[in-house]
C-alpha cells in the first residue's frame, strides 16, 4: 500500500467561535511538519476566537468566510470539536452546504471531538454508528477522531483517506 501524505496538501479547518483551541493548534503544528497548508474557513471574517478549558481563548486569522468558500478550492476539510462552535456551525447554512459538498464528492473529513454531530444534519449514507470506538476511525474518505487522540495520527488518517481519494479519481 502506497505511503500518503499532506505535503503540499490545502486543507480547510471549518471553525466558528469557541472551537477546542488546543486541537487547533495541534492541527496546525502537525499540518505544518508536513509541509502541508492548513486555511481557516469561518462564519465571520476578520478573527475567530477559540476556546480553552471554558475560557475564551485566542483570536485567529480568518483566511477566507464560509459564504465565499468552496469545497473544491481544498484537498480536504477538518473540523475540530468544540460544542460551542459546532452549535453555530449547525445553524450556519454555508458551513452545511460545504459539508455537503465534500462529503458528495468523496472529498476527505476529518472530524475531531464531538464535531461529528454535523453529520446529524447531512443527509449522509455514513452515521455515527459506523465509527467503531477508537482514537482514529477511518469510514470510507471520512475520518473520525476523539478529543483525546493525537492529531497526527487523525492527520496520517486524513491523508490515507485523500490518498484514497485521489487513486478513486485516477481510476
Amino acid at each position: 500500500m502506497a505511503q500518503h501524505s499532506l505535503s503540499a496538501k490545502k486543507m480547510a479547518i471549518m471553525v466558528s467561535a469557541g472551537f477546542d483551541e488546543t486541537q487547533f493548534i495541534d492541527l496546525q503544528k502537525s499540518m505544518m511538519s508536513q509541509n502541508g497548508w492548513l486555511k481557516v474557513i469561518s462564519n465571520k471574517p476578520g478573527l475567530v476566537n477559540g476556546a480553552n478549558n471554558g475560557m475564551l481563548g485566542m483570536a485567529y486569522p480568518v483566511d477566507a468566510v464560509l459564504s465565499e468558500t468552496l469545497a473544491i478550492d481544498y484537498d480536504g476539510l477538518i473540523i475540530p470539536g468544540g460544542a460551542a462552535h459546532i452549535e453555530k456551525l449547525k445553524q450556519e447554512p454555508h458551513a452545511i452546504r460545504i459539508l455537503r459538498a465534500f462529503l458528495r464528492e468523496d472529498m476527505p473529513v476529518l472530524f475531531v471531538g464531538e464535531s461529528d454531530m454535523l453529520l446529524s444534519d447531512i443527509e449522509t449514507d455514513i452515521v455515527a454508528a459506523d465509527f467503531i470506538e477508537e482514537p482514529v476511525c477511518v469510514v470510507k474518505n471520512v475520518v473520525k477522531a476523539t478529543a483525546d487522540a493525537t492529531m497526527s495520527s487523525a492527520l496520517s488518517a486524513l491523508a490515507q483517506a485523500l490518498g484514497y481519494s485521489e487513486e478513486e479519481q485516477a481510476a
